[in-house]
């Protein structure tokens, strides 16, 4: 069973393999002083793809530079749509610390060096813009939805960043964070508490977003309470949301394959994603095809040995 199990698994992983270019393209077309572009992180596709290839280390060196910055707090993370969501810092710095993760054998040591720093630096403010999110006692309302998807990112990030640099602190907060959201959980399965007034497009679409986190996070930490509440988020959504309605990136994707009884819907988001850019999809959707292979992948094998234990020992 679990070798069926584990086959089943590798077929989504080899699916999503192939809607994913072996260099995924950015261009920083909608940056200025004060303004990113989430697709730097396509570092992270590149990097699952081959991480021993050498690399478009471009993508992240303004990242690096900005490190320094006093404008660091200030800037303005956005799509090449233009928009600007709450997740997005959480999202760059995760895929980040991720290629860093996979790719620093073929990192130079002067460029392995520039990346932990600067990397310690932004986790640093994730770590200070988490620390200051209030969260109420009780369900968490709707209205609180972005600030509950920035809570959701800057916790995974955190979570990676604390495994990399051997910092318990980080990992500890991701793990609270993530028991918060856990705590909160409706009893039907949405992380967020809707009521008449609010948007029900807007509402799918958080929801979506912290599905995405608490998947990627339960896998990755082996915690089981939050696979437990992932798996009752997602046939939730099996019965009740249309995802392609909130959105045709793959957010939640690969909490949708994790969970047997809801691989139709997982189907449903690839085919909507597909549509909706035939020709070259977006920057945001090879990300989050990217993390849902990795998690695929965590099947096969363990996670990758910590970046800085295995660079200095």
């Amino acid at each position: 069973m679990a070798n069926a199990v584990r086959e089943q698994l590798r077929g989504y992983a080899q699916l999503i393999e192939s809607r994913m270019p072996s260099s995924p393209p950015f261009s920083p077309e909608l940056e200025d002083a004060g303004t990113i572009q989430v697709e730097r992180g396509t570092i992270y596709p590149l990097c699952l793809q081959n991480p021993a290839a050498p690399m478009d280390v471009d993508r992240v060196e303004r990242l690096i530079e900005l490190a320094s910055s006093e404008r660091l707090a200030s800037l303005r993370i956005v799509d090449c749509a233009g928009h600007q969501r709450s997740a997005y810092r959480g999202l760059l710095v995760y895929c980040w610390l991720q290629a860093y993760r996979l790719a620093y054998e073929s990192l130079a040591r002067a460029q392995f060096g520039r990346w932990e720093e600067a990397l310690r630096t932004w986790s640093d403010l994730l770590e200070a813009e988490l620390t200051q999110i209030d969260w109420p006692a009780g369900p968490l309302p709707a209205i609180r939805g972005d600030d509950a998807s920035e809570a959701a990112w800057a916790a995974l990030a955190l979570h990676v960043a604390g495994k990399a640099f051997i910092r318990d602190a980080w990992i500890d907060l991701a793990s609270d964070t993530f028991g918060r959201l856990a705590r909160a959980q409706q009893p039907q399965g949405p992380f967020l508490l809707s009521g008449a007034s609010d948007s029900p497009d807007a509402g799918a679409f958080h929801e979506l977003v912290l599905l995405h986190a608490a998947a990627s996070y339960a896998v990755q930490a082996e915690d089981r309470t939050i696979a437990a509440a992932v798996a009752r988020a997602t046939e939730y959504h099996q019965r009740e949301t249309q995802p392609d309605h909130a959105t045709a990136q793959p957010w939640a994707l690969f909490a949708f394959i994790w969970n047997a009884q809801t691989r139709p819907l997982a189907e449903q988001i690839l085919h909507a994603s597909e549509v909706q850019h035939p020709e070259a999809q977006d920057g945001v959707t090879f990300m989050l095809l990217a993390d849902a292979l990795y998690c695929l992948r965590l099947f096969d094998c363990p996670p990758e040995t910590d970046a800085s234990r295995a660079r200095h020992e």
